[in-house]
């Protein structure tokens, strides 16, 4: 679950924490990330409005690096997971596949990056409420495929049926002549 932060770098606009977390994600170290921030106007005024002026720190940064900017990356992830299945689903829908597939992958990397979080000791960032409940979800989603999967082979079914004769069941008709000719057969020889 994501918490309303309360630190320098939260306090700062949106615009900047992208461009800082995407700062931070290429590697540039602490000590010019914290210049170049303290050195921009609105930084400044939020500093000073809100934090007595006193400057964005590296251990701000270091802060920033175990929250915000993990539920960041996590986004991210996220992100391009919702990117990935997009163009999937139109391969997926084409070769007869449902929307249901797709959320069953969905889920499926959800948890993985869950898992992954839990190797790296971080099960705070992981909502597994919201998980169990999409997976949840994702159950009914699936069963109203299958059912809807059923119906639609049983109508074709009945079609099939009403198709060879409306009025009468459906005969074999090859199966009923080879059976007549070896009843005929075997009444000739007794």
């Amino acid at each position: 679950m994501t918490e309303t932060r309360k630190g320098k770098i939260a306090r700062l606009p949106h615009e900047l924490r992208e461009q800082l977390n995407g700062r931070l994600q290429n590697g540039e170290p602490g000590k010019p990330l914290a210049d170049w921030l303290n050195s921009l106007p609105e930084v400044r005024a939020i500093l000073a409005a809100e934090f007595g002026g006193k400057p964005i720190r590296e251990q701000n940064l270091s802060e920033w690096k175990k929250g915000g900017y993990r539920e960041w990356l996590l986004q991210q992830e996220s992100v391009e997971v919702a990117r990935q299945l997009a163009t999937e689903a139109g391969e997926l829908l084409a070769a007869g596949g449902s929307l249901a597939d797709k959320l069953a992958v969905w889920v499926t990397a959800r948890y993985v990056v869950a898992a992954r979080n839990l190797g790296n000791g971080n099960p705070a960032s992981i909502d597994f409420a919201t998980l169990r409940a999409f997976c949840s979800d994702l159950v009914a989603l699936r069963r109203g495929d299958h059912s809807a999967a059923r119906l639609e082979l049983e109508r074709q079914r009945m079609a099939s049926a009403q198709t060879v004769s409306p009025s009468t069941p459906q005969v074999d008709h090859e199966h009923q002549e080879k059976t007549e000719k070896c009843e005929g057969g075997s009444q000739t020889q007794h």
